[in-house]
């Protein structure tokens, strides 16, 4: 009988160990993705002073896409934050108010599946909205070299995938990863002691910067929480000892990994892009 019960468990447990795994090859949006999908409310940031107005655009494929743009005032450059795998743009930008009033255009697109987007929730959709924010700019007359990537969580994928895609021939003028990682497989299994064969089930989730960084030509800032529980600060490590120079790393002491503005990251952020623009001078 006790046999006849262990080999049921057994069974039950392989059965799903095998369904679980398909779940996750089939079915990632249902794991790595967590959208607020109502509308960003834009006038609430702007009551809270960020000057934005909605612009609207389309993907490679036709997506329908939005974001928050703030021209800039007294710097010739545009700052583009791509948000993570939560929320929508409305969440975080109060992460810009200081780089506003620090004189830089703002750009916060908006994916498809967040913020009332439409459009489902994949690596390479992600992707091409990222790009499509680029291109927006390049419409609106501004150069790579006016154009600072700044990426946070996913979004330093979509940051680093842009700066690799569309900055072969001219680089951007900086590449900022706040707790970013190397690849997503990885980070996963940080978290999850289960062995599970991840490259294979996120085959097409990997968002692997890993293979990317070390293309990029354009100036690294990479910042990491030393207490962050969600993207340990040794995959930031890891990703920033593959880039190639000019970079930097800031690891935050006690900092977790949604609240490096509480410990004022921003001004490091204007210091070091102070910094690049004595050096090109």
């Amino acid at each position: 009988m006790k046999k006849k019960v262990f080999r049921a468990i057994v069974s039950a447990s392989v059965i799903f160990y095998f369904v679980f795994c398909g779940v996750v090859y089939f079915f990632p949006q249902w794991f790595f993705y967590h959208p607020t999908t109502e509308e960003s409310n834009i006038a609430k940031a702007q009551a809270d002073s960020f000057n934005a107005q909605k612009v609207e655009y389309q993907a490679s494929d036709g997506t329908e896409l939005m974001a928050w743009y703030v021209k800039p005032t007294t710097k010739n450059k545009i700052i583009v934050f791509m948000h993570g795998n939560s929320y929508n743009i409305e969440k975080f930008y109060h992460k810009m108010l200081p780089l506003q009033k620090a004189g830089y255009g703002i750009l916060m697109p908006e994916y498809r599946g967040f913020g009332k987007v439409k459009g489902k929730i994949t690596q390479k959709g992600l992707e091409q909205d990222a790009q499509a924010a680029v291109e927006y700019l390049y419409q609106q007359g501004f150069k790579n070299s006016q154009i600072i990537l700044y990426g946070m969580s996913l979004g330093s994928h979509m940051a680093t995938a842009t700066a690799y895609t569309k900055g072969q021939e001219q680089p951007f003028a900086a590449l900022i990863l706040e707790v970013p990682f190397d690849r997503l497989d990885y980070v996963v299994r940080k978290v999850v002691p289960i062995p599970l064969p991840l490259p294979i089930i996120m085959s097409h989730s990997l968002y692997d910067n890993l293979a990317l960084i070390g293309e990029i030509k354009s100036p690294l800032l990479v910042m990491g929480g030393e207490k962050d529980q969600v993207v340990p600060h040794e995959l930031a490590e890891n990703l920033y000892q593959q880039a190639s120079q000019p970079k930097k790393l800031k690891i935050y002491k006690n900092a977790g990994h949604n609240n490096l503005y509480d410990f004022e990251n921003y001004k490091d952020i204007l210091s070091w892009l102070k910094e690049n623009e004595k050096v090109k001078r």
